[in-house]
């Protein structure tokens, strides 16, 4: 993995683990909930909006380099959950992609005195509701793919925790479909929303720091095919073989 996309990816993670515990504490108060350039039925004024959906994209970029690095180091020891963890990732990738697209043509509405209680703004509302509740089930479904690597490289505790986001995303659509759903762009804000948003603050940030301490892992260069060919004779090779990168014990 390049060095400045290494960097860059845990200072995303850690951006977003900052931003998270942020907007929890904010709903934890009464504020609204929001997301990027989104707040319950408001806009952020331009030109801090456009900046705010450039950096989101930016961060889930970077994130999503961290954790399909990941998913490569653990095609050694589970092939299936580096292959969900890549095509999930991709997805959670596109379904952020869509949000902020969303969000940016609703600001250029915006811009011309249309809010997002106006009945023009309304199917783009929608659109954006379903987007965004996409991107909490890739978002979801990623972690509890990698589970097997944080449960090799990580804590154990760690490996807990990201079973917990598949569970409370599935726990806040069955509240929307009770309550009938919601007219605006965002979900209800919930005890399960904001515990959700909990977690994954708490995820990002233990991903950061686990990418600062075994960053060696993530810089390093691997090759598949040498790791799991038993004819390459790694003793002849100077230094730790091409396998204990991943998981030397």
């Amino acid at each position: 993995m390049p060095k400045p996309l290494f960097y860059v990816g845990t200072a995303f993670c850690l951006f977003i683990a900052l931003s998270s515990a942020a907007a929890l504490m904010q709903q934890a108060g009464g504020a609204p909930f929001g997301f990027v350039a989104i707040h319950a039925t408001a806009l952020l004024p331009s030109p801090a909006a456009g900046w705010a959906v450039i950096v989101a994209l930016l961060a889930g970029l970077g994130a999503a380099a961290i954790l399909v690095r990941m998913a490569a180091l653990l095609a050694v020891r589970h092939l299936f959950g580096a292959f969900a963890a890549l095509f999930t990732v991709g997805g959670a990738v596109m379904s952020l992609s869509w949000v902020l697209l969303l969000q940016a043509r609703m600001l250029m509405l915006g811009r011309g005195g249309i809010t997002l209680l106006d009945g023009r703004m309304q199917p783009l509302v929608q659109t954006h509701f379903a987007a965004l509740m996409m991107l909490g089930y890739f978002l979801a479904i990623s972690l509890l793919a990698l589970r097997p690597y944080f449960r090799v490289q990580a804590s154990r505790v760690l490996s807990v925790l990201v079973a917990f986001p598949l569970p409370l995303f599935l726990l806040i659509l069955v509240q929307e479909l009770v309550e009938g759903g919601t007219a605006i762009a965002m979900p209800a804000a919930t005890p399960a929303s904001l515990v959700f948003v909990g977690v994954v603050s708490v995820l990002f940030f233990s991903i950061a720091v686990h990418c600062v301490r075994h960053r060696h892992m993530f810089l390093e260069t691997t090759n598949l095919r040498e790791m799991l060919d038993t004819r390459v004779d790694h003793a002849a090779r100077p230094g730790r073989p091409i396998g204990g990168v991943a998981y030397d014990s």
